[in-house]
């Protein structure tokens, strides 16, 4: 099954996608599910898996979790139950939360714990080789087409010294047209959230790059020449 395991909607800050679009555009480009991951909530969760009636994609939710050295997608079997970043850490619109007092929580609690774009210097905290030191990763995102090629061949590095998997999700945020150019292959059936889970703390799957990136290209990227030979394949990195 390929499933974007990154997507936002209307229901993280600062993203007016329409969700109903996301899974409209995703079917289009023959994915088989898509993850919704929000940042900093799973608030809304509900109404995401009631779209499952209108689509025959599957619907997973998760969040993104913002911290102080780096971003995390974290997926639980109940999102309904979790509880909410800010009940357990309180605002973080000063401060940001600790990504080494959040991450230990969150896996206690049962979450299946990815590391997003780790080495996107774009983004104000990223994780860098702190991840190195996690011991409680599943995974991590080692094609995120919103990053620099350097980026995620740091990403592919980390994980290959963590011992875990890779992944690969389109971070679509902006722009519905962003979905489609990432995913992640399961080799096994994934229908359910607790499947999910299951198969993220597990080892089989594999990131998957599809297509070119004409409107999120970036002068000097060294695959940008190899991103227009690959128009509308897909690659899958080796683990």
């Amino acid at each position: 099954m390929l499933i974007d395991l990154h997507v936002h909607s209307y229901l993280s800050r600062d993203c007016q996608l329409d969700p109903r679009a996301v899974l409209t555009r995703a079917e289009s480009f023959g994915l088989d599910g898509v993850a919704f991951t929000e940042t900093n909530t799973q608030d809304g969760c509900d109404e995401l898996f009631d779209l499952q009636r209108t689509t025959k994609l599957r619907i997973f939710v998760g969040l993104e979790l913002a911290t102080d050295k780096g971003q995390y997608l974290c997926f639980f079997e109940k999102p309904e139950r979790a509880p909410e970043p800010v009940q357990m850490w309180g605002s973080n619109r000063e401060t940001p939360w600790k990504a080494e007092e959040c991450l230990p929580k969150l896996k206690a609690l049962g979450a299946a714990i990815v590391a997003a774009r780790p080495y996107d210097k774009d983004y104000p905290t990223p994780a860098l080789d702190f991840i190195k030191t996690l011991k409680l990763l599943s995974a991590v995102e080692v094609y995120n087409p919103k990053a620099r090629a350097g980026a995620n061949e740091l990403a592919i590095e980390a994980a290959s010294a963590l011992q875990v998997p890779g992944v690969a999700g389109s971070d679509a945020r902006g722009s519905v047209d962003e979905v489609g150019y990432a995913a992640t292959l399961f080799t096994r059936p994934v229908t359910t959230q607790a499947d999910l889970v299951k198969a993220l703390l597990g080892r089989d799957y594999f990131p998957v790059q599809m297509g070119e990136l004409p409107h999120l290209q970036r002068p000097g990227d060294a695959r940008t020449a190899e991103l227009k030979a690959k128009k509308r394949k897909k690659r899958r990195w080796p683990r």
